[in-house]
């Protein structure tokens, strides 16, 4: 990492980090994977819909991407003990493998650690959302055999209807899902008027930019003692406004992270 990228991290009392889907892994092979193809085909033959989900969970829970477990692992040295927060577009949840604490990030776009059901039906669990572990384990479980028998996978147990991850790709999303850590990390946000604050923004494009993107530049415009970072492969550049305050950097943002220890 540049040393001035370093620098500003170390001389923050804050850092608000956002992390874009340049760290989200892509699951678009599958269909041409050995594996995961044939129960694509399956899940098509199905209707789709969550089934396809479910083999998208197992890829990302049985192969977690070695490249971006590292940049998680820099990542969290990089915050070690500061006082931070991280808003992440991914939802292939593997933020929550790393040693982040799980307390300082939100994911509005939902992800794998949570069922809903769809439509106004309120899924039998506490504001339409139902964790349960072992039906994810069943899921695994099941899909190590090779076989994706609908009758097999998690049902709604208020209505009976299969049940679909909480994530934004789902039919009537959720918001209940992130909704608790998005008002912690809105009052830790009010804290951070006039200290000194850097703000990294990893790999946020356009894809949702009212999460990241814009709302980053405002926080940064209206903090006189902000540093605000952009690294981003192709949508690396600043507003005029950020020019005195803010460096962009045209690579990719696991790669930049990654960097120093290769």
């Amino acid at each position: 990492m540049t040393r001035e990228v370093m620098e500003a991290v170390e001389e923050a009392q804050l850092l608000l980090v956002g992390i874009g889907t340049e760290w989200e892994t892509p699951v678009d092979g599958l269909k041409e994977d050995p594996f995961y193809g044939p129960l694509l085909l399956q899940a098509g033959r199905a209707g789709g819909g969550p089934l396809e989900q479910y083999v998208q969970f197992h890829c990302l829970r049985r192969h977690p991407d070695p490249r971006r477990m590292a940049a998680y692992g820099k990542l969290e040295q990089l915050l070690s003990g500061k006082n931070y927060f991280i808003v992440s577009l991914c939802r292939d949840d593997l933020i929550f493998e790393s040693g982040l604490d799980a307390d300082r990030i939100v994911t509005p776009c939902g992800g794998f650690r949570a069922f809903q059901c769809a439509g106004s039906c309120e899924g039998g669990g506490e504001k339409g959302l139902l964790r349960d572990e072992d039906a994810m384990e069943s899921i695994l479980s099941r899909i190590d055999e090779g076989t994706l028998d609908p009758e097999a996978f998690p049902r709604c147990p208020s209505c009976g209807k299969p049940l679909w991850f909480n994530q934004v790709s789902s039919p009537d999303y959720r918001e209940e899902g992130y909704l608790p850590q998005w008002n912690l990390y809105t009052k830790w946000l009010q804290g951070t008027l006039n200290r000194e604050l850097c703000i990294l923004e990893l790999g946020a494009g356009m894809q949702f930019p009212q999460i990241i993107r814009f709302p980053f530049e405002k926080v940064a415009y209206f903090n006189r003692k902000a540093r605000f970072f952009r690294i981003h492969s192709r949508l690396y550049q600043l507003t005029e406004e950020l020019r005195e305050k803010g460096v962009s950097i045209a690579e990719n943002s696991v790669d930049f992270l990654l960097e120093e220890s290769e």
